[in-house]
């Protein structure tokens, strides 16, 4: 008998939430300045910046004067080292296997460009459990719009009632109420445990494996 749940489908945030991927950015970041005269930023400087998408990036990496060849640097850095210098973060894998094996459908709603982001999941092996990897170029607009999230959400072929949004910054949260959809965080990426209860989400995850239960039962952590 297939198991109910209380949320069938669930949407990912990437960075921070699934992937821990600061020190490539950071290091593409710091290749733009360098080819642009600047000097050296401090990883955890860089890792405040991230969560808005690319152009909000490196708006803040170059204090709001990106020169026109700056986003070319990044991306031609980053392309390199995506991979190598992402890691999968703990719980990841053993939960989304179990929500796999319950039936739940998901997908992967993104800042990061799509491209970057499935070449990095499909690295990291964690691509074949997503139904869709949407980053704002493929949806036309990007988190915390709900253009961006809603379509993420066509791919589970779900209801937003039916849904649950994963994220790890208050954008996630926001992105997600916009968009009629629940919403639960964890402190895994770049925002404070007491920013994201400060949110509103409508769970708090201690850990990311604390999402099976939710799923099933909808009880908060």
């Amino acid at each position: 008998m297939a198991r109910q749940l209380r949320y069938r489908a669930v949407l990912f945030d990437l960075d921070g939430t699934l992937v821990d991927s600061y020190a490539a950015l950071a290091d593409a970041v710091n290749f733009a300045r360098r080819q642009h005269g600047l000097g050296d930023l401090a990883t955890g400087t860089i890792r405040e910046f991230i969560g808005e998408g690319l152009e909000r990036l490196l708006e803040r990496a170059f204090n709001g004067d990106v020169p026109p060849t700056a986003t070319d640097a990044f991306e031609t850095r980053y392309d390199e080292i995506c991979c190598a210098q992402s890691r999968v973060l703990a719980d990841v894998e053993t939960t989304l296997a179990a929500l796999s094996r319950d039936g739940v459908a998901m997908a992967v709603c993104t800042n990061k460009p799509t491209a970057f982001s499935r070449k990095i999941l499909e690295f990291l092996n964690l691509a074949p459990f997503f139904r869709a990897i949407v980053g704002p170029d493929a949806a036309g607009a990007r988190k915390p719009a709900r253009q961006h999230v809603l379509r993420t959400l066509e791919a589970t072929r779900c209801q937003p009632s039916e849904a649950l949004f994963v994220g790890d910054m208050p954008i996630d949260v926001e992105a997600a109420h916009n968009s009629g959809i629940a919403a639960a965080v964890v402190a895994t990426g770049s925002s404070t445990s007491s920013a994201l209860k400060a949110a509103g989400a409508d769970h708090y995850l201690d850990r990311l494996a604390d999402l099976v239960e939710i799923v099933r039962n909808g009880a908060s952590a």
